[in-house]
């Protein structure tokens, strides 16, 4: 590539080259006569000097020419441009992206300091070290939308107020928000990052870019650590005086093994259960924490470990609701079923709502734990839809067949793709084996004795095989005939009946062995509620089947410890009940209550996505491979070495030369020097 300067009129000062060549081919010094007796000798060293000082001669002219020409080169600014570099219009602008992870995993401790403050100090290096007319733009991971432009003093500020945050952002998306922000061809961006794996997804990074990418990497260790993962319930329904089965994902995240590590279990800040457990280096291990549930209300739940040094993923919230009642809804073809109502008869606890068909699309089933359709035999394709819905979003449904037409049963069946009523079978059948391990019967019976009277059924309908969903048969004859069946459909369950509940059909209604199943049908269902969100997740919080109610103020999302009090955006769904939004105004993790008019509703739980929990990071000779493996054109330097202001000096003039044509100025006077001195004998 050509060199160019920066100033290249000065150029012109090459022809000030004639001086010397004038004054060395023109030797205007006088010549003083001495007289000689004899010449001969003289004559013969004369001729041999001449010589030897036309040598002398030209080697000076030669040093004194390249020196002065050095030194006008080097006023000239020479350079060699960077390939990457393009020529700027006047009318145009560049712009500068600035990219600061502030990731919890940019709190580590380097050599030289803390990471993110490293990063921090160097950003404002760079931004100091920019030209007066270039446009600056700060990202971070949580700026969301249009990036402001803004001035010198603006982007330093914005630098420092930076904070550690539980959000992140992959490399990928980085260059996404930039490229959407109006860039051209002589923007760059600079990201200042420790490059922790799971965030410099080089293989999705685009090759071809307007952006010129510069990786401003630091070189952080990767770490040991062990973190709470996730949590979960061995059994989804939570019912006073249950002992509740709580398991708990630890992953071990280095190449150590720890023993003896101790685990506590806080309900309500009150310490209910504290353990230890012993780990494997890269092992993922399963724990159990029990406690009983001892009345109704809100359980906002805790979980600590110790893991020193590392403090941002040792707690894990989680919160859950027992409701005093639970509603049951029996949508009826004609009467109500008498013996559902004996069923469900302790107003205590039960509360049964008898509809029919009609009145079906005003219900709210935010907080309907059971669904009984009693003999139907007209459903429309709108009630079909709400009923799918329902349980597809966690709700429960038991089909009772009708006295003979099922084919609106069958519509409905068919669609969700259970198993459907076929032929009527009059042969009276015997209940011979019950599935004792399905979720309803769990903690009723252990075991069944030989000789046990098992339920008689009179008269039912065949059941065909369902088609999609994971059926089980709860009740069974000896020949393996399918009599009450139960279908996981998304995150809720169908229930089917071949016979309905009626004496003509069966003694199952007053077997003591029917009566708790039917029970746990409905207690079972923890409907629509997971028992926390991560705060990187933009869907939707169910509010535990809340109600929007216009009459009263407005839903609150609080936290009194920390201080936090907001208005979620609320909206009513017509089968999920009450949904709300934070829009990323909770920042940290924590367990926060739902309140209305300052009455406080139900509970919920936010935790830090835990991918930052695994802190293993890409050295600078990973990188490079990196790059050279899926043809990335970006430069790599290290921060803590770097110099940002020759830096810039040289991604805006390429390679510059006028150090190095200086150097040679000065080495050709030197030359001069040594020739003068030298003697030509």
């Amino acid at each position: 590539m050509p060199l160019h300067f920066q100033n290249p009129s000065i150029l012109w000062g090459l022809l000030s080259l004639m001086i010397p060549i004038i004054i060395h081919l023109f030797n205007f010094k006088r010549f003083k006569k001495i007289y000689f007796s004899n010449l001969k000798f003289l004559k013969d060293l004369t001729a041999e000097n001449k010589n030897r000082s036309k040598i002398k001669k030209w080697l000076l002219l030669a040093s004194r020419l390249m020196a002065l020409s050095c030194l006008i080169i080097a006023f000239a600014q020479p350079y060699i441009p960077n390939q990457n570099t393009s020529v700027i219009s006047k009318n145009q602008k560049s712009s500068v992206y600035i990219y600061v992870d502030n990731s919890f995993s940019m709190n580590a401790e380097t050599e030289k300091g803390i990471a993110i403050e490293i990063a921090k100090s160097k950003a404002i290096e760079l931004i100091n070290s920019l030209a007066e007319d270039v446009q600056i733009k700060i990202l971070d991971n949580n700026n969301k939308g249009k990036l402001p432009t803004l001035s010198k003093q603006g982007a330093i500020s914005k630098i420092q107020a930076l904070k550690p945050s539980a959000e992140s952002k992959l490399f990928s998306q980085i260059l996404k928000e930039c490229l959407q922000n109006d860039s051209n061809e002589n923007d760059k961006i600079y990201l200042f990052s420790d490059f922790q794996k799971y965030q410099a997804d080089f293989n999705k990074m685009l090759p071809d870019s307007n952006l010129h990418v510069n990786l401003m990497a630091l070189s952080t260790q990767s770490r040991n650590n062990l973190y709470i993962d996730s949590c979960w319930f061995e059994n989804s329904a939570h019912k006073i005086n249950q002992t509740e089965e709580l398991k708990i994902n630890i992953r071990n995240a280095s190449n150590e093994s720890f023993r003896k590590i101790p685990i506590k279990l806080y309900i309500n800040d009150s310490l209910k259960t504290i353990s230890n457990f012993d780990i494997e280096a890269q092992e993922n291990k399963e724990l159990d924490l029990r406690y009983k549930n001892n009345q109704s209300g809100i359980y906002s739940g805790r979980i600590e470990i110790s893991d020193y040094p590392i403090t941002y993923d040792n707690t894990f919230y989680f919160s859950y609701m027992i409701q005093k009642s639970a509603e049951i809804i029996s949508i009826n073809q004609e009467n109500e079923n008498r013996y559902i109502n004996q069923l469900f008869s302790n107003k205590q606890y039960f509360i049964l709502k008898n509809i029919n068909k009609s009145q079906f699309h005003q219900e709210d089933l935010s907080k309907t734990k059971l669904i009984i359709l009693n003999q139907l035999t007209d459903m429309q394709s709108g009630f079909r839809q709400k009923i799918s819905n329902y349980i597809h979003k966690g709700g429960q449904v038991l089909v009772l067949p009708a006295n003979e037409n099922n084919d609106s049963n069958n519509e409905l069946l068919t669609e969700l793709g259970a198993s459907q009523f076929t032929q009527m079978d009059s042969l009276n059948k015997t209940v011979s084996s019950i599935e004792l391990d399905a979720e309803i019967y769990k903690k009723v019976f252990t075991q069944l004795k030989e000789d046990a009277r098992l339920p008689q059924i009179y008269r039912h309908f065949k059941l065909s095989e369902a088609k999609t969903g994971i059926s089980t048969p709860l009740w069974k004859t000896n020949t393996g005939e399918n009599l009450f069946s139960q279908t996981q459909l998304g995150q809720g369950k169908l229930y089917i009946s071949s016979f309905n509940f009626h004496p003509q059909w069966t003694n199952a209604i007053k077997h003591p062995i029917f009566v708790p199943g039917l029970i746990n049908i409905a207690l079972n269902n923890q409907v629509h509620s997971p028992i926390y969100y991560k705060l990187d997740e933009s869907e939707y919080a169910i509010a535990n089947g809340l109600k929007l109610n216009h009459e009263k103020a407005m839903f609150h999302i609080e936290n009194k410890t920390l201080g936090i009090d907001l208005i979620p955006e609320q909206i009513s769904h017509f089968d999920r009940g009450l949904l709300l939004n934070t829009h990323g105004q909770i920042k940290k993790a924590g367990n926060y209550f739902i309140s209305q008019s300052k009455q406080i509703l139900s509970g919920i739980s936010f935790n830090y996505p835990r991918q930052e929990s695994d802190l293993t990071f890409y050295s600078s000779g990973e990188i490079q491979d990196l790059l050279q493996k899926h043809k990335l054109n970006y430069s790599l330097f290290d921060i803590e070495t770097i110099d940002m202001r020759s830096l810039i000096e040289e991604q805006k003039n390429g390679n510059t030369y006028w150090k190095l044509f200086l150097l040679l100025s000065f080495l050709f006077l030197i030359i001069e020097v040594l020739i003068q001195k030298i003697k030509f004998f």
